[in-house]
């Protein structure tokens, strides 16, 4: 994901920043505003309409649906407040699950750069992390279920993020390995008594149900 690159106004108000108060970013007048929105529909483009947390496609552009995410949390590194690589966009539920929570691995000082290596964050960074390195999603039916790879960014970023409340949801059933056999009764129920293999290998590939969650430039 290529990280946005301020430029004219935008770029003299984040060159004005005092590193130190981060409630400017609050502003719901004058250049803070317009510097939001390029920053919002900037990401939005980046990130393919996807949460860089929950990757669920959200095709509106406006604020009611998205929040402007700063991965570092603006309140306790605000010199990072503008920081490109520290900036996402996130639905309003990851980002109000994420809130402030510590997402670093390494203690800052008040003078340390911008952590840029992987294992500096416990989350999948969405600019530093391929996505589908540490979680699967998977669609069964419309319904969704988040599977972390691994114990550490996987795991955290399904606890930080809330991400059980899509199986809380629209689960509607124990497991999903539960859902997986509904599905294929009811497929063997349904299936024609004459189908030739090829035809059963074609009715059965609904049942691939990852999902891809990267973003296109990470999958390229």
């Amino acid at each position: 994901m290529r990280p946005i690159n301020f430029s004219g106004s935008n770029l003299d108000f984040v060159q004005a920043y005092d590193g130190i108060n981060h409630k400017v970013w609050n502003a719901t007048t004058g250049p803070m505003v317009a510097l939001r929105a390029a920053i919002r529909d900037h990401y939005t483009n980046e990130q393919c309409f996807k949460c860089a947390y929950c990757r669920q496609v959200k095709r509106e552009v406006h604020g009611l649906s998205w929040d402007v995410e700063h991965i570092i949390a603006k309140s306790v590194h605000p010199r990072f407040l503008f920081e490109p690589e520290n900036l996402a966009l996130a639905c309003k539920e990851c980002n109000l699950s994420k809130s402030n929570k510590e997402v670093l691995t390494v203690r800052l000082g008040d003078k340390s750069p911008y952590p840029r290596a992987q294992d500096s964050f416990c989350i999948i960074h969405p600019h530093y992390d391929r996505y589908s390195d540490h979680m699967d999603i998977s669609i069964l039916s419309g319904k969704v279920l988040f599977i972390p790879k691994n114990k550490h960014k996987g795991r955290e970023t399904f606890d930080m993020c809330n991400l059980v409340r899509f199986s809380y949801e629209y689960g509607g059933w124990d497991s999903f390995n539960y859902g997986l056999t509904k599905e294929i009764s009811e497929f063997l129920k349904n299936c024609p008594k004459n189908a030739t293999p090829q035809k059963i290998s074609e009715l059965l590939g609904f049942l691939n149900t990852t999902v891809d969650s990267d973003f296109a430039e990470e999958a390229s």
